[in-house]
This record gives structure tokens, C-alpha cells and sequence, in this order.
């Protein structure tokens, strides 16, 4: 045992004085701290549900290590996965982001997460048929009147979660303006949703007539 602990202990030394060089060199290294966008990542969301709450893509995260390792860091590197396997559908529940959660770079330290903890809630995703209401605004010229608005199609189908799709049976158009007009015209309009969870399913070209008339004596 002895010989082979001596067999080219020349080589061995050198070895051992080289490493420990380079574990001082990185140990007298100064340390950074910078702080750094992290993508949030919910992870294993229950089909037809979606996530609701303090819902944020990104957290502040505090980041320690040497400058040269921090210079290099992209947006890929860093990211907070929180799993919500398991969580029950309808029932909000707060989660605590911890810095130990993040996924970072060997070498990088994460001393702190902002904020420390997001509400969840796993919300059931439902659909349902809406009239869609066209909104005008203004008044046509003097010695004409509206006598009938059409809007094609008369409804189209949303989907959200169940809780703020239930309450809706329809959606306005986005105002338009009468003002000054003489004449029949038609016009392409966007939905004004309000709500920003609703959204519609299959998405297609609205248009509105508006059919103006003379006056009757």
C-alpha cells in the first residue's frame, strides 16, 4: 500500500499543488450580485383547466457569483418550475417561492425571490355561445336616422373559466362613430372584451351595417 502511495508521488504533489492554487484563486475570486428576471413555469396543469391567481410569467430573483459567470447568464438559464399535480380544480391556494425552487447555473447562488409567494387558482375551462351587441356611438347628419344595425356573425363561441364565462350572454362591439353619416355603410369591428380571461374560440372577421335613411317629414 505504502509503495503505491509513493509511486510517482512527484507527479501527485504537483497535482495537489496545482488544484489547491486554483481552489484559492476561485475562492479570493469577489462575488457579484445582480438581480435577474426568472421565468415562472407552472408545470403539469390539468387538461381543460388553466392557471388563475397572481398569475406573473416572470419573478425578481437575487443572483450571487463571480461577474464573469453572471455576465454570461441568458433567460433560458434561469427559471422557477412550480408544480400544481394534485392541486384541487376551483380552490386557491398560495404557494411559496423559495430560492432553493430556482434553477440556476452551477456556481450561481439565488439569495432571493420577489415576491416570496403567488396565489394559484386551477380553474375549469368552459365555452359558450355569446351575442355579440354592435356599439355605436354619435349621431348621423342632420335630416337622417338609423334604421336598422346588423352585425355578421349575430354570435360566435368563448371559452374561459367557468366562473367568469357563465356570466356573460353577450359582448359589445368596440364603438362606432355616426358621426356626420348620410349613408348605409359597413364596417369591420373588434369584440371589447373586458374581461382579459375570456377569449374567443375561433376568431373571425366581424362586420357591422349600419343602414341610415332620410327622416320622415
Amino acid at each position: 500500500m505504502k509503495d503505491r502511495l509513493l509511486h510517482n508521488w512527484h507527479l501527485k504533489l504537483v497535482a495537489l499543488v496545482l488544484a489547491t492554487a486554483l481552489w484559492t484563486a476561485v475562492a479570493r475570486r469577489p462575488s457579484s450580485e445582480i438581480g435577474f428576471s426568472a421565468a415562472l413555469e407552472y408545470q403539469n396543469i390539468p387538461p381543460r383547466t388553466e392557471v388563475l391567481g397572481d398569475i406573473t410569467d416572470h419573478v425578481e430573483v437575487r443572483l450571487r457569483g463571480s461577474s464573469s459567470l453572471l455576465r454570461t447568464l441568458t433567460a433560458q438559464d434561469v427559471n422557477l418550475p412550480v408544480d400544481v399535480e394534485g392541486f384541487t380544480v376551483g380552490q386557491e391556494k398560495v404557494i411559496s417561492l423559495r430560492p432553493d425552487m430556482v434553477q440556476a447555473p452551477l456556481g450561481i447562488e439565488v439569495v432571493r425571490v420577489y415576491p416570496s409567494q403567488v396565489r394559484v387558482l386551477i380553474a375549469a375551462i368552459t365555452t359558450r355561445r355569446v351575442t355579440i351587441v354592435p356599439a355605436v356611438e354619435g349621431h348621423p347628419e342632420s335630416g337622417f336616422v338609423i334604421d336598422k344595425t346588423t352585425v355578421t356573425p349575430e354570435s360566435l363561441e368563448i371559452e374561459g373559466p367557468a366562473n367568469h364565462v357563465s356570466s356573460l350572454d353577450k359582448i359589445p362591439s368596440r364603438s362606432i362613430d355616426l358621426t356626420g353619416r348620410r349613408a348605409t355603410f359597413r364596417q369591420s369591428v373588434d369584440l371589447d372584451i373586458a374581461d382579459p380571461v375570456i377569449r374567443v374560440v375561433n376568431p373571425s372577421p366581424i362586420t357591422v351595417e349600419v343602414v341610415i335613411r332620410k327622416a320622415k317629414p
